[in-house]
């Protein structure tokens, strides 16, 4: 996806000047599903120029259970900085979002922070919930598509259950979820987050769920591999 036009960030600083409304939709869309209310996302910024890089999520992004420098897009900004590729990471990670809180707090969240590339790692919660596929797939497609409208660069992050998925099962329809909204919007896909810690218990936490630091540290090197040519394009 191109970087957005010339005038994006004043049109969207006077619409915020003229009382746009916390968590309203720029445009008109598919209303969210089975949101509930949540906190607005944290917004920590690395002191850095270049493009901003905003990470839309649930605890995996937030850091559940780590110190704040110890999460996985402020563990990517310090890989990014290491490696001299220019940007400002926004942790924009909310503990126990589905895909429905991302979307009802996209405008607030990514759009305000004036978003080059947002990372979409968002679904865990509705697997875990037990809501239903079509539902997730409808709220991520809408989360899409307002980065699309909007001009910024969307990256994916898939699912994959951690059980054999079977055909025609849940688990199968999940999985299905991430690969084709990449492929309907021609968009990047990173299909695993947690594919390399989730099966090791000594880089879990006590709840087997969320990564420690080390976890972390491992998500961050394979995932800011993946997410640099393309930051890189906008140096």
């Amino acid at each position: 996806m191109a970087p957005r036009k010339q005038g994006s960030h004043w049109r969207r600083l006077v619409s915020m000047l003229a009382g746009a409304v916390l968590l309203a939709s720029c445009d008109p869309g598919p209303s969210p599903e089975h949101a509930s209310q949540t906190v607005p996302a944290p917004v920590a910024e690395a002191p850095t120029d270049g493009p901003v890089v905003v990470f839309l999520g649930d605890s995996l992004v937030a850091g559940f259970g780590l110190a704040a420098d110890e999460a996985l897009p402020e563990q990517i900004a310090a890989i990014f900085k290491a490696d001299g590729v220019k940007a400002k990471v926004v942790n924009a990670g909310v503990s126990g979002d589905t895909t429905a809180n991302g979307l009802a707090r996209f405008d607030w969240s990514v759009a305000n922070a004036d978003a080059d590339v947002v990372v979409v790692a968002l679904g865990a919660n509705d697997y875990l919930m037990g809501i239903d596929p079509e539902i997730t797939r409808r709220n991520l497609t809408a989360i899409v598509q307002k980065a699309v409208d909007d001009g910024i660069a969307c990256v994916l992050v898939g699912l994959q259950p951690r059980s054999a998925v079977e055909d025609g099962s849940r688990d199968a329809a999940f999985a299905a979820i991430y690969p084709d909204i990449a492929t309907a919007f021609g968009m990047q896909l990173y299909p695993s987050l947690m594919s390399d810690v989730e099966n090791q218990p000594e880089l879990l936490q006590a709840d087997g769920l969320h990564p420690t630091e080390q976890g972390v540290k491992i998500m961050a090197t394979r995932l800011a591999a993946f997410l640099d040519p393309i930051v890189r394009a906008y140096d």
